[in-house]
C-alpha cells in the first residue's frame, strides 16, 4: 500500500496540561498533509483554491487512539495518507499517525470524507476534482478497483466544467 508521508516534530504548545498531544492537533496534521501533498503532487490546484474557483469541504473527519498515551512533546510523528475510496467529487482518505523510529507502531488513525465543489457565481456547486490532482491520487491509489475509478474520473468530462481564470 502506497501513503503519502510528512514528518512533523511535536512542538511543546501541541500537548495538554498531561503532557501528551492535544487531541485536535490530529485533525491538524491531517489538514497539513492534505496541504502538502497538494503542494508535493499538484501544485496547479492550489492555485485554483486560492483563486476559489474550486474549494475542497471537508464533510467528515475522524480519530481513534490506539494507545493509552499518544505522543509527547518533540516526539518525531510521521502522518501516513492514503486515499481509501474515490467517487467523482468525493474522495476518502485514510491516516495513520506512527512515531518516527517505530513504523508499525500505530499510535492512532483518522478518515476524512472531502468534497469538491466549483464556483458558480455566488454559489458552490457539486463538481469533479481537477484532472491533476486526479493523476497525481494515482500512485497513492490501493487496488486496481481504486486506480480505475481515478481513471475513469480522468475520462468523464463533467457538464459544467471548472472554469480556468487563468
Amino acid at each position: 500500500m502506497t501513503c503519502f508521508e510528512i514528518h512533523h516534530v511535536v512542538g511543546l504548545e501541541e500537548t495538554s496540561v498531561v503532557g501528551n498531544v492535544y487531541f485536535t492537533n490530529y485533525l491538524l496534521w491531517q489538514g497539513h498533509c492534505r496541504e502538502r501533498f497538494l503542494k508535493d503532487h499538484c501544485p496547479e490546484v492550489l492555485t485554483q483554491l486560492e483563486r476559489r474557483e474550486i474549494a475542497f469541504f471537508t464533510k467528515s473527519c475522524a480519530c481513534e487512539w490506539r494507545g493509552e498515551w499518544g505522543f509527547s512533546g518533540l516526539d518525531d510523528v510521521v502522518i501516513r495518507m492514503r486515499l481509501a475510496r474515490f467517487r467523482g467529487g468525493r474522495m476518502w482518505l485514510e491516516f495513520g499517525y506512527v512515531h518516527a523510529g517505530r513504523p508499525t507502531e500505530v499510535v492512532a488513525t483518522g478518515t476524512q470524507e472531502v468534497h469538491c465543489k466549483a464556483r458558480r457565481g455566488e454559489l458552490w456547486m457539486p463538481a469533479c476534482f481537477p484532472e491533476p490532482l486526479v493523476r497525481a491520487l494515482i500512485p497513492f491509489a490501493d487496488g486496481e478497483e481504486l486506480r480505475s475509478s481515478l481513471q475513469e474520473a480522468l475520462e468523464y468530462v463533467p457538464l459544467v466544467p471548472v472554469v480556468n481564470r487563468a
